[in-house]
């Protein structure tokens, strides 16, 4: 371990700085980072009132007992997110995991629900393993059993369902990790189609294999067939595969990548009903993502419900016929909810009762006429809610913690054209009317680039500036955004790519436009692909906003493309480019905040996790490095035990803390280092 990582904490302000504040600090002690912080240029500052307010924990739905009517949740246990039962609505849950690292996902062995397989990865590095558990019914937690190694990743897995006495197993797929490859010139993408029985892990077998490529979109169908997408040299092509070895088959033709919709994208809600059938959404006719039936048998495939002018983000199918699908669009951001008996007539809305938000993880339980899904909204960080078929009746089995003190926030919407006369939307947050005059502009952009701003619960960082400091939060959607359509998704796409930090110059022009917010007092904030988007604004708009925030944001797409985890690098290149064409290269050079970090004149605060797989920790020391070598100010928070996100419940009250007093800073005119800190640490 190199010596500044074993130093963490540390506070790089120069001695003689901290010597001076040492009165001031005595009398009112300073936030502390802990101790897998390095606090980088960031000097002492307090804790402040509202930081012992904890953000709600939510609870979040994972699945169903196959028998019970109970539910797997994740919640938040000691500093991570943890797995926990929940028997029954309102009743206290009850933890199943322990440990240093968050739990990510978990589903019960599905014939009588005796044992269950989670997975986990270790400091956020995302490379998920998988391991065994058999709850206990004493107090004391039972101890898991890794059944897939730890040199890799697992990035899905589903159980076969069980055929007589035989072990039915589960299947999953299994990247190569960079890490596992001696010379930087050999990584290649390697995923394996793998068998194994939980209770045997050692006689777990290989199904199949790509390289140079990708398997993604696993499912197994109720009749027992295996469908993996392999993504290889620009084409998809669905396969089945069987147990017994022998070469996968097609199913259907293979397509360009990128026009199989769903089947490229990990985390799809696909379902299955009865026999060899999938249901999944596409946007095989039109701009929107619809339903689709694939019979895995014959390769036809069936466009349904293609006249709703919204996406289908998630469906839930139940085992049968006797229940109907469940379907949820998103409408201008808003999730509703619809049930849908194939066959049959207009689907019938359902959610009636629930305040606008974003619904998550619709699923049926496996015999039960019950309905669970996840549901945020401005005043709620997460429930769980249950729909009973039978009763058409709507409980709220889980709440999360509630937060008296907090005011009721709105979201209004914000329109504006873009330099092509494109319209680009956003949501808003005014601060409350107790602040008088033009206020200061908080602006939040999302990553993906093809995820959204949608109407949820906002964090407590963000609520902070709203009703603290009086800004107005905009968070908004530029061109590359999903939920908008098929075309608007892709307008960004390659050579495009600056055309959506254009988008956040013309919302500067409407902030410049309004009375009631302060344009000399604009902060630009973003994380991954948004950070890449703050950084981008810094250069470009450097002078008409006072600083930016960048968390684990990319900073050079050619070195980010070189370096990111070969799994996931062939996705990448579809989006921004191929960094192994000439041309190409050069542009993606030339568009990178990196090479134009001289152009940066107000102050940037960085964040980022040692342990990220997506956007390596080399981008934000290269860009820390060439912004300082400018002359212009820079905070670098670094967490040796984070990935992609801060995760750690300690780790992220100390990014709050220490992005508000940046913010705090910014608008309020006061320097961001004591005077004498000039010398550095």
């Amino acid at each position: 371990m190199s010596s500044d990582r074993a130093a963490a904490p540390r506070w790089r302000v120069g001695a003689l700085a901290c010597w001076l504040l040492l009165p001031a600090l005595a009398a009112a002690a300073p936030m502390v980072p802990g101790p897998q912080l390095i606090a980088d240029g960031i000097p002492p500052f307090e804790e402040h009132a509202t930081a012992a307010r904890l953000e709600p924990s939510a609870t979040r739905f994972v699945g169903w007992h196959p028998t019970r009517a109970e539910m797997l949740v994740l919640a938040r246990s000691g500093a991570r997110t943890q797995l926990h039962v929940l028997d029954g609505p309102q009743l206290k849950r009850r933890a199943l995991t322990t440990g240093a690292d968050a739990v990510n996902n978990a589903q019960w062995e599905p014939s009588r629900g005796d044992y269950l397989v989670f997975s986990r990865d270790h400091g956020g590095d995302e490379a998920y393993r998988l391991f065994r558990l058999q709850p206990g019914t004493g107090p004391a937690l039972a101890t898991p059993v890794a059944i897939t190694p730890a040199d890799a990743r697992v990035s899905d897995f589903e159980f076969l369902p069980g055929r007589g006495k035989a072990p039915a197993g589960l299947v999953f797929l299994l990247e190569q990790l960079d890490r596992q490859v001696a010379k930087a010139g050999e990584r290649v993408s390697v995923t394996r189609l793998m068998w194994v029985d939980p209770l045997q892990p050692a006689l777990a077998r290989q199904l199949g294999e790509v390289r140079g490529g990708r398997f993604t979109g696993l499912r197994v169908t109720a009749g027992g067939a295996i469908v993996v997408t392999r993504s290889q040299g620009g084409r998809s092509q669905l396969l089945r595969f069987g147990l017994d070895g022998a070469e996968p088959r097609a199913v259907g033709t293979s397509v360009k990548a990128g026009d199989s919709g769903d089947l490229l994208i990990d985390g799809d809600d696909s379902g299955e009903d009865s026999g060899n059938l999938l249901w999944q959404r596409q946007a095989a006719q039109g701009d929107f993502r619809h339903l689709q039936r694939l019979d895995v048998d014959s390769g036809r495939r069936d466009a349904l419900l293609t006249d709703f002018p919204a996406d289908l983000e998630a469906l839930a199918v139940p085992r049968g016929t006797d229940r109907p699908l469940a379907l949820v669009h998103n409408e201008a951001g808003v999730s509703v909810l619809r049930l849908w008996q194939p066959g049959g007539s207009v689907p019938q809305r359902i959610d009636g009762s629930l305040a606008s938000g974003v619904i998550s993880n619709p699923r049926w339980h496996p015999t039960l006429p019950l309905l669970a899904f996840g549901h945020a909204s401005a005043s709620s960080p997460g429930r769980i809610y249950v729909y009973d078929k039978s009763k058409a009746a709507m409980q709220v089995w889980a709440e999360a913690d509630a937060d008296e003190a907090r005011e009721p926030t709105e979201y209004t919407t914000l329109r504006w054209k873009s330099f092509d006369g494109l319209e680009i939307s956003g949501l808003h947050i005014a601060p409350p009317a107790r602040f008088k005059g033009p206020r200061p502009v908080y602006v939040s952009i999302h990553g993906g680039p093809a995820s959204q701003s949608r109407p949820g619960y906002l964090a407590k960082g963000l609520y902070q500036l709203v009703n603290e400091l009086g800004m107005h939060v905009i968070l908004p959607n530029v061109r590359g955004s999903e939920g908008f359509g098929r075309r608007f998704v892709n307008l960004d796409n390659g050579r495009q790519r600056e055309d959506s930090v254009r988008d956040i110059s013309a919302l500067l022009d409407l902030i410049g436009g309004r009375a009631d917010m302060d344009a000399a007092k604009v902060v630009v904030a973003g994380g991954s692909y948004g950070g890449y988007m703050s950084l981008a604004v810094a250069v470009r708009e450097s002078a008409r906003i006072v600083g930016s925030i960048c968390r684990v944001g990319i900073a050079n797409f050619v070195s980010f493309l070189e370096n990111t985890e070969s799994y996931r690098r062939d996705n990448r290149r579809a989006e921004y480019g191929d960094e192994r064409d000439p041309e190409m290269r050069a542009f993606l050079q030339q568009i990178s905040p990196l090479t134009h970090a001289s152009a940066v004149k107000k102050p940037l605060f960085v964040v980022h996790g040692r342990n990220d797989p997506r956007v390596p920790y080399s981008e934000a020391q290269a860009m820390v490095q060439a912004v300082r070598a400018a002359g212009t100010p820079v905070w670098f928070l670094t967490a040796e035990d984070e990935g992609h996100s801060f995760t750690n419940k300690g780790n992220r009250e100390f990014l709050q803390q220490a992005t508000f007093e940046f913010v705090r800073r910014l608008v309020n005119g006061q320097p961001l280092q004591p005077a004498q800190a000039a010398t550095g640490g």
